[in-house]
């Protein structure tokens, strides 16, 4: 009886072994999404590791995990490294390729278990994204290792899915606009006197270019009876919303600031710090589109505002055409 039951289990072994051997090698598992915003916002997120905390499925299987990130802030070589406890282990992710509002590829090290092979390709659909996630593994030469890739599609399959609809949730929830070809350059502002006077207009666009005007009316005459000069183009500074209403600072840089407020101009200091920076090539009006772009970079990038916007009136309306005028908006970051 004890021979026969070794033999059954030599019998099953050398099935286990043989069928093994026999099983495939390379495993590959994908799920799909689709999100309700534009490829570039959706490509923005993933390609950097900036907001991944916010959409990955193995967030919360450790309250405790350590993560840090390393390299450029996005792109090819950015790095994600982690350490956790059994449920996450330790590990590193680098972005490896990148090609803009279409696909993000990386390779995940996961030490002595080797290195899988990720990628979220990118199919735009309308003003929707069909997002498909992907992983390529090799389970290495033994039978042991392809017998468990047959449950690897079931379990990180499950995981995909979940980090998917983290995604989605993630990016509609960000202002639904395209900023495909958008790419304010990070700039160092340093601060200089400016006179500055505070208005509130009406939600139309007469009404706010009225409301400047006035204000630079009384700047002119401040500056005039303060012998003071212009130190650079004009400026207005971005308020509230409220109630219908809008909130700005209509500002003029000047060479001194050895006067006092009077007239309901002040001397202040302009923003000094870090800041994106884009220029807007158009009418005043058409503003509104570079403003809305901006909450979408920001949001979809990961920055932290530190400041309200600032836009600098480059040229004299009254000297160029209207779709030649240049206005450089600064969106001041932390």
């Amino acid at each position: 009886m004890l021979k026969k039951i070794v033999a059954g289990i030599v019998a099953v072994a050398v099935i286990f072994l043989v069928v093994g051997m026999l099983l495939p090698r390379k495993v590959h598992v994908q799920r799909t999404a689709e999100i309700a915003r534009p490829a570039s916002m959706v490509f923005a997120t993933v390609d950097s590791f900036r907001l991944f905390p916010k959409w990955s499925p193995w967030q919360d299987l450790d309250p405790n995990m350590h993560q840090a990130t390393a390299g450029p802030r996005e792109g090819v070589g950015a790095k994600l490294v982690w350490s956790g406890n059994d449920k996450v282990g330790t590990g590193a992710q680098v972005i490896t390729a990148a090609e803009p509002d279409r696909s993000v590829s990386s390779d995940l090290d996961f030490g002595r278990m080797g290195i899988a092979k990720s990628a979220l390709l990118l199919a735009p659909s309308g003003g929707s994204t069909r997002v498909t996630w992907s992983l390529d593994t090799d389970m290495g030469a033994g039978p042991v290792g392809r017998w468990f890739g047959l449950m690897m599609d079931r379990m990180i399959g499950k995981d995909f899915d979940a980090g998917l609809r983290k995604l989605k949730t993630l990016v509609e929830g960000m202002p639904n606009v395209d900023i495909a070809g958008f790419d304010p350059v990070p700039v160092d502002m340093t601060a200089g006197p400016i006179l500055v006077v505070s208005e509130t207009a009406p939600l139309d666009s007469p009404e706010i270019g009225k409301a400047y005007a006035d204000a630079y009316v009384k700047i002119g005459k401040f500056m005039a009876k303060n012998k003071l000069h212009a130190a650079g183009a004009p400026l207005g500074i971005d308020g509230d919303i409220a109630n219908g209403s809008f909130s700005f600072q209509a500002g003029m840089p000047i060479d001194r600031a050895d006067v006092a407020d009077a007239d309901g101009v002040r001397i202040a200091q302009s923003y000094q710090g870090k800041a994106l920076k884009a220029t807007h090539v158009g009418p005043y009006n058409t503003l509104t589109g570079t403003y809305d772009a901006f909450r979408a970079y920001v949001a979809a990038h990961d920055y932290t505002p530190a400041a309200s916007p600032i836009s600098w009136y480059i040229d004299d309306p009254a000297k160029t055409p209207p779709q030649q005028l240049r206005t450089e908006v600064y969106w001041p970051i932390r």
